[in-house]
């Protein structure tokens, strides 16, 4: 009976906080507009312009079999290291350097075309699922705190809580379990024994055009295709950032972000965080971008600014949560685990903030105003073509990565080979 009650409430609980938010609105409607209104700005603006690009290239290079010859050429460093297939390398890349949502979105992409399993991909979305370097260093550190240094702190702490978590993520439900190979085109060329780097090398290009050949598009419909689903899927993400931006705003002109805090406030009174600081990280639970400013604005030394900020854009906000949730809908990978993840890295990430910023930033460790630079947001031409560099950069770190584990699997072959004639 209680077990069928509860049930009912689940199923209640969404229509009644949808009522409860279109109350909210009709109450306030000027702060509803403007809040809706600065999140278009901050999608036209920023966020439009820097995924573009990259949505656009994916799905390009995707239709052109890249991500096939990526998935045979570095499985053999993907598998031991985060036991996923060699496609993931491009998820993870592709990640860092694009920012929230582009890890989910490709991820779910895979999954669709069979390129991933639902185990894989939540163990991806461990190490994939990041903030981007423009955001972090650009819009945060030198936009909201007005210090070049901790930008890097933050970017440097970030980028190794996920690899840590991806670590550790490796044993999730690993008993029994073997990362597949990737499927080969023609069976006589793949042999039970280990392939020389030349045989990988020709394989990975036979994959390459037998995924080619598969999709089967002209480039010109290819590009056109690629074109439009970027755009659908940046609008679906435009919508979820004007209303978390609203709801966020809601919350707290209702000063309920401000009980919040204060409920939070008591268990933490053993870990010395002030009630600022614990009302600005309440506001980081919805938005990434208003937690992220509040934090700046706080009070306390730069130190703790920017383990705040770390553990936000760590954690990244219910707003990101809800974007990468419809896009992994359906496909079997477990939002929960995702969501656990998420928090996982924004408490290693502020962890691992104060060693890096007693090494790299030893200034922060002293008193700090709330800073006084102002948090214009960057033009979207100026995000654009950041956007295309940072492609390119992507492109490149993948190119080197290549090389690097190309390297490495030579050496550790020839080592091997003398270890045995020994």
């Amino acid at each position: 009976m209680e077990s069928g009650s509860l049930s009912k409430w689940k199923s209640a609980f969404p229509g009644l906080a949808a009522f409860i938010l279109l109350t909210a609105i009709m109450i306030f409607p000027m702060e509803s507009y403007q809040s809706a209104l600065s999140g278009l700005n901050v999608f036209l603006q920023s966020v439009f312009p820097a995924l573009l690009p990259f949505f656009i290239a994916s799905e390009i290079m995707t239709g052109l079999g890249v991500v096939d010859f990526l998935s045979i050429l570095l499985n053999p460093v993907m598998k031991p290291l985060f036991r996923c297939p060699g496609n993931s390398s491009f998820i993870w890349v592709m990640s860092m350097t694009s920012g929230y949502p582009t890890g989910a979105r490709l991820t779910a992409m895979f999954l669709k075309e069979k390129k991933l399993t639902a185990l894989e991909a939540q163990r991806i979305l461990m190490f994939c699922s990041t903030s981007g370097p423009l955001f972090m260093i650009g819009a945060v550190a030198i936009g909201m705190m007005g210090t070049r240094e901790g930008g890097m702190v933050i970017l440097i702490s970030h980028y190794a809580a996920a690899f840590l978590l991806g670590l550790c993520f490796r044993y999730y439900r690993s008993r029994n379990y073997r990362c597949r190979r990737p499927k080969m085109p023609h069976k006589p060329l793949y042999s039970e024994k280990k392939p020389s780097s030349r045989t990988i090398l020709h394989q990975a290009l036979l994959a390459l055009d037998c995924a080619r050949k598969k999709d089967g598009r002209p480039i010109g419909r290819l590009m056109g295709d690629a074109v439009r689903n970027s755009v659908n899927v940046l609008l679906v993400v435009g919508g979820f950032i004007i209303l978390f931006s609203v709801v966020t705003n809601l919350l707290m002109h209702l000063k309920i972000i401000d009980w919040m805090a204060s409920l939070a406030a008591i268990p933490m009174k053993a870990f010395s965080i002030d009630v600022p600081l614990l009302r600005a990280l309440t506001g980081g639970l919805f938005e990434v971008t208003t937690g992220s400013k509040l934090v700046s604005e706080t009070a306390v030394t730069m130190q703790a600014k920017i383990a705040g900020v770390s553990f936000v854009i760590g954690w990244s906000g219910l707003s990101i949560h809800a974007q990468s949730a419809s896009f992994l809908s359906g496909t079997g990978v477990k939002i929960s685990i995702y969501i656990l993840g998420k928090f996982l890295h924004g408490l290693l990430a502020a962890v691992l903030s104060l060693p890096f910023t007693a090494l790299l930033y030893p200034e922060a460790m002293a008193a700090s105003k709330p800073a006084l630079v102002a948090s214009s947001p960057v033009g979207w031409k100026e995000a654009f073509l950041c956007s295309i560099g940072f492609l390119l950069t992507a492109l490149l770190m993948l190119f080197l990565f290549i090389v690097l584990s190309r390297i490495w699997l030579q050496i550790r072959k020839i080592f091997y080979q003398g270890k045995r004639q020994l």
